[in-house]
């Protein structure tokens, strides 16, 4: 479809007159028209490919938005555009798309692409923070059988509570003292596991994390 040289002017001058707040907005106007944004000028209609993408992530449309992610990326580098209103652009546009992918809980996929920013882009801080956030989210076996073994102690610690409250004074009464230094040991096994656990995790990530960043940094070197 050919639109007027006039038309193409109205088009991109009413979508620009649009709130960059009304994410709603943006995204109802873009569909609407996106032949004739298709139409304008390579500059123009990046811009405003790249207010639709931004308003789609906004208002939490992630699936949209990763499917305009990597239209733009692959423009992007077909076109050789290093940055856009002095930002660069492919480290934008990738890190958005991790975090898309980290919104939709998709942890592996968002891990994969952060690694590839940190590579690329070794002193950006953010991506770590975000690297270690997924990594966290990615729980290993062994931090389940850590909470297993917490519920099992906590349970367990449960039926000797009850047993010391019901029947142990009334009909083992010598019992009393072992069943409290039971109680109490089963507790702090129950805190213990899970704390051990939770801890041991978060500093492997950590670990993991930093480890990844100072090797990037040395191979950008």
């Amino acid at each position: 479809m050919y639109f007027l040289p006039a038309e193409r002017l109205r088009l991109y001058r009413n979508f620009k007159s649009i709130e960059v707040n009304d994410f709603h907005g943006l995204i109802r106007f873009y569909e609407q028209n996106e032949d004739g944004i298709r139409a304008l000028d390579f500059d123009e209609y990046l811009d405003c490919t790249l207010a639709y993408t931004q308003a789609l992530f906004e208002s939490a449309d992630h699936g949209k938005h990763l499917v305009m992610c990597d239209h733009l990326l692959e423009l992007v580098i077909m076109q050789n555009v290093d940055h856009w209103s002095g930002e660069d652009l492919y480290h934008r546009l990738l890190f958005k798309k991790s975090a898309s992918f980290y919104h939709l809980q998709e942890y592996a996929k968002s891990e994969r692409i952060l690694r590839e920013i940190i590579k690329i882009y070794p002193h950006d801080r953010l991506a770590a923070v975000y690297l270690n956030k997924v990594l966290l989210h990615q729980k290993p076996s062994w931090l389940f059988r850590a909470r297993a073994a917490m519920v099992a102690l906590a349970l367990l610690a449960v039926v000797v509570i009850a047993l010391e409250i019901l029947a142990v004074p009334k009909f083992f009464p010598s019992l009393v003292q072992p069943f409290q230094i039971a109680r109490n040991l089963l507790i702090g096994l129950s805190l213990a596991s899970l704390s051990l656990g939770e801890s041991g995790h978060s500093l492997r990530c950590w670990l993991k994390t930093r480890r990844f960043v100072r090797q990037a940094v040395k191979r950008k070197k």
